[in-house]
């Protein structure tokens, strides 16, 4: 409701005349001041290794070998315990280092033949369990191995049951669809050389896959790419949805076509850039070759 907020302050004097943008700010704020008023601010509660400050160099996280030999004992990786104590995993590494604790040592000394032996007790005759089904029951039992040796028993005790679980749990390609022409409009920028003030922008019809528009620009404002949106409108007339990312850059394309198209029909879609594959494809894959040229370069003339 912010950006909403920002992109009517944008839009008045330009796509909106005062007295509607006005009128809007006023619902906005009201709106905002409501959620505010029913929203309970709460202070996140949790632990972090605390810093302990000697006579030189940088403070160090207090970070006691009980601590980690907890963690370990409830099969925690080392991620986890990184996230747990607010450190970097390197720190975590480099505590176990230092209280030589290996992370092996927590495995059970299983042969091959007897966690076979295991994993036929656990599945029995069920195909549909997996390797972390299995890992979690081994664990359960107080049997903790590599994951990877799980896969490998459950394959070596029945192949049959691991094909099936390959073959019917594999995810599929949905294709890509829409109703035709002008349906839907992909639009995305690329960053990759804005050190040198050029920034990317484009647009990619979803149905035939026609760019409508390419340009280089010097900014990554918002009027920057509603102005080549608009040129792309007049050449090739106005799309009945556009996607985008969340980018500040994308406020006015989206304002303008919830305004004139409807706020309630999803007029503007704006989600993560892995659902933007069409213009994702062209501006990550085909274009990055053509700026790595570029880039050679102008690394060749700034030395």
């Amino acid at each position: 409701m912010q950006t909403m907020a920002r992109s009517v302050v944008w839009s008045r004097g330009r796509m909106l005349d005062p007295e509607t943008a006005n009128e809007m700010l006023d619902q906005v704020s009201e709106f905002l001041d409501h959620l505010e008023s029913l929203t309970q601010q709460h202070v996140p509660q949790g632990y972090s290794a605390p810093l302990v400050r000697g006579s030189s160099g940088r403070p160090r996280f207090s970070i006691t070998e009980e601590q980690l030999r907890f963690l370990i004992e409830y099969n925690f990786s080392t991620r986890q315990m990184a996230e747990i104590l607010c450190v970097s995993r390197r720190t975590v590494k480099r505590r176990l280092r230092e209280y030589r604790i290996s992370l092996r040592d927590r495995y059970t000394d299983l042969s091959d033949s007897d966690l076979d032996n295991r994993v036929r007790e656990l599945v029995g005759g069920n195909d549909e369990l997996g390797a972390e089904s299995v890992w979690a029951r081994l664990a359960g039992q107080g049997i903790v191995v590599q994951r990877h040796r799980v896969r490998q028993s459950l394959i070596r005790t029945n192949p049959v049951g691991a094909t099936q679980r390959v073959t019917t749990r594999r995810l599929h390609r949905r294709v890509f669809q829409v109703a035709g022409p002008n349906s839907l409009w992909h639009l995305d920028g690329n960053n990759k050389l804005i050190r040198w003030r050029i920034v990317i922008h484009g647009g990619i019809d979803g149905y035939s896959r026609l760019v409508v528009f390419l340009k280089a620009s010097s900014n990554n404002r918002s009027d920057t790419v509603f102005q080549s949106f608009v040129e792309a409108i007049d050449q090739y007339g106005l799309p009945s949805r556009v996607r985008c990312d969340n980018g500040g850059e994308n406020n006015a394309v989206c304002l303008f076509m919830n305004v004139f198209r409807g706020f309630t029909r999803g007029s503007a879609l704006r989600g993560r850039s892995t659902h933007n594959q069409r213009i994702e494809g062209m501006l990550g894959g085909r274009l990055v070759r053509h700026l790595q040229y570029l880039l050679c370069l102008i690394h060749a003339f700034g030395k």
